[in-house]
């Protein structure tokens, strides 16, 4: 077996010079299975155990707006909080943020309202719908006012198969002429 050369630097530290062929041609020929071999470990690698379940804090954004015009008028953030350990009777859901954008604004669009109640629970998901109460009225004054809308967001929360939560947005309603539009 041959050893590597070292040859000495002007700062007498060494250097190491490249490998014979006869290493580098077999390090070309093990690399690409040396990688397959660690992506196939990967793969087959168990997920974690019921007992190591996680929490999970997302924030779902929706957003009112005109349907014809595809205009939002404002933003309502429904957040989340939901565990493994914990029972979906110790689920929460709150809404975080509820305003009216400069489009809105401009247009008397204000938002006079909203609510995320839980439709139902079991033992292991939490259904909850998200309301959102608006209305149009004389753009800055706020009266009188033309026309009330009430839209609505469903989400489910669940357990996978390791006991980890998972939220997931379902069905979204507005009344004709407006939409409620999200990001994805």
């Amino acid at each position: 077996m041959k050893s590597i050369r070292v040859t000495r630097k002007a700062a007498d530290e060494p250097s190491v010079m490249s490998a014979p062929a006869g290493q580098r041609s077999l390090a070309r020929r093990i690399a690409p299975w040396a990688a397959a071999f660690a992506f196939l470990t990967a793969m087959v690698t168990p997920a974690a155990p019921a007992s190591a379940a996680a929490c999970t804090y997302p924030t779902f954004s929706v957003y009112p707006g005109s349907a014809t015009s595809a205009l939002r008028y404002g933003q309502v953030d429904f957040h989340f909080s939901a565990c493994g350990e914990q029972p979906p009777s110790g689920w929460s859901a709150s809404v975080t943020k509820a305003t009216v954008n400069s489009t809105g604004k401009n247009l008397g669009f204000f938002i006079d309202g909203t609510s995320i109640p839980t439709d139902s629970t079991g033992s292991n998901y939490r259904y909850y719908t998200g309301r959102i109460y608006a209305s149009t009225c004389t753009p800055r004054v706020g009266w009188p006012c033309s026309r009330s809308y009430s839209f609505s967001v469903e989400f489910q929360v669940t357990t996978d198969r390791f006991g980890n939560p998972q939220v997931y947005m379902g069905t979204r309603s507005a009344p004709i002429g407006m939409a409620l539009f999200t990001t994805s």
